[in-house]
């Protein structure tokens, strides 16, 4: 229980809450699932236009060796068109791997309708991210090879995203494709399938090669709006099955506070499915 203390304590959070807005947002997540996977989140936030947010994410499960941290950080701008961010992380090393990467995304907005009451669509949402990451893997020395080595593996993601919103719904599609400096047929066993990041989408250990998803929310009252979720990911190292991602949740909102409760379901072909659940919270200042 005390793993997900964070997310508890914001439950308490509106007591404190300040007759004017400061401009700060703070937040915490769990997530526990099969395997005895268990992660775990926090975020701080500043600015309502301008924004830093700083966020520290872990996870473990049965069989890992220690524990998996990454912290983040993000700058970024809204305006009433564009948005624009920076991102930069480290995963300092655990179990021999780790990474660091850096990224920027940006996005405008369409107004559609600006009345009062709109009664079709409202607005549409085209943006593009880029993500350069580099993995950072030691090999063990071997009888063949006996030194031991340090492999780098450089890896660029480009993509595209979108969104429609009308008729209280907003349908959010994003596809990407990832590009790596290394060949992986004439990599190490330990290198080709080792990255396993923090959020439960992307729980299948291996090197993505490009993916797609797809998220549908209504907004049909003020205070909830559930939402279904499905992406689809294809891996560079063949013939490691595509794997498929289903999500179920609901956005609970009350004043500057909410809170976030989904399930998840990975499946993968030849292996067994995986099920997860999550919760995050947040309050605003």
């Amino acid at each position: 229980m005390n793993r997900f203390l964070p997310v508890l304590l914001l439950l308490l959070a509106p007591v404190l809450r300040a007759s004017e807005p400061l401009g700060i947002k703070t937040g915490a997540r769990g997530t526990v699932g099969t395997g005895g996977y268990v992660g775990r989140g926090a975020y701080l936030q500043f600015g309502d236009v301008w924004k830093l947010k700083g966020t520290y994410s872990d996870y473990a499960f049965d069989g890992s060796t220690g524990t998996t941290r990454t912290a983040a950080l993000r700058g970024s701008y809204q305006g009433p068109n564009l948005s624009i961010a920076l991102n930069a992380s480290v995963t300092p090393r655990n179990d021999a791997y780790a990474n660091r990467s850096f990224g920027a995304d940006g996005a405008w907005t369409f107004l559609l309708d600006e009345s009062d009451e709109p009664s079709g669509l409202e607005e549409a949402e085209l943006g593009a991210f880029w993500t350069q990451t580099r993995h950072s893997q030691i090999v063990p020395a071997t009888p063949v090879l006996p030194d031991e080595r340090n492999v780098i593996i450089n890896q660029h993601d480009l993509g595209l995203s979108g969104s429609l919103t009308g008729w209280d719904l907003t349908l959010s599609l994003d596809a990407f494709r990832s590009l790596y400096d290394q060949d992986f047929e004439i990599l190490p066993a330990a290198v080709r399938r080792r990255p396993r990041l923090t959020e439960t989408a992307a729980l299948v250990n291996g090197f993505p090669e490009k993916g797609a998803s797809a998220r549908l929310e209504w907004a049909r009252w003020t205070a909830v709006t559930p939402y279904v979720g499905y992406a689809v990911t294809r891996y560079k190292i063949q013939p490691q099955p595509n794997s498929a991602t289903s999500t179920v949740g609901a956005a609970l909102r009350r004043g500057g506070f909410g809170l976030d409760l989904y399930w998840e379901l990975v499946r993968q072909k030849a292996s067994p499915d995986s099920k997860y659940f999550g919760f995050s919270g947040s309050f605003r200042f």
